[in-house]
């Protein structure tokens, strides 16, 4: 598995740049999952009247709900890490995961610039490859260098 951070100021374009990515790692047959990190305080958007919301906050720590084709699952942080999930993602034979944000993870990253000297770089470590234009030019360059993206490689920054 390849984990593959993509990192940005918000407006960057991150969101698109994945969901280009997405299609272009689909077309190739790769079984592909998304972290996105809500970096904007606060916790993330939920259908609050839902029962399994309920379930979670009378203090159930994981639920599930399962519909025809599809589950989602709210988690408490605590217990399942990124590690745990990067981990769980493992397990159902994903094989490459994008994970948006998280700017100060030392994770192998991709970084989106706003403008040509974009102070991100100076505040972000690991990075592997800059994109200003032509996706799949760094879609190509990610997979030519998979091995800088290993997930057994690196776990231990996590």
């Amino acid at each position: 598995m390849y984990v593959v951070q993509v990192v940005g100021y918000k407006n960057s374009g991150k969101t698109t740049f994945i969901s280009q990515w997405i299609e272009y790692l689909k077309k190739k047959d790769y079984h592909v999952a998304t972290i996105k990190h809500h970096g904007h305080g606060g916790e993330p958007e939920q259908v609050q009247e839902t029962d399994s919301y309920q379930h979670f906050n009378r203090g159930a720590k994981l639920t599930t709900v399962i519909g025809e084709n599809q589950l989602l699952m709210t988690a408490d942080k605590k217990k399942l890490s990124l590690e745990k999930l990067l981990l769980f993602y493992q397990a159902i034979d994903i094989d490459v995961v994008m994970i948006e944000g998280y700017k100060h993870l030392p994770l192998p990253k991709v970084v989106l610039l706003q403008q040509e000297r974009d102070p991100i770089l100076e505040t972000v470590e690991n990075v592997k490859h800059v994109y200003k234009e032509n996706p799949e030019y760094i879609f190509n360059q990610v997979e030519a260098n998979w091995h800088d993206f290993e997930f057994g490689k690196i776990k231990t920054f996590l």
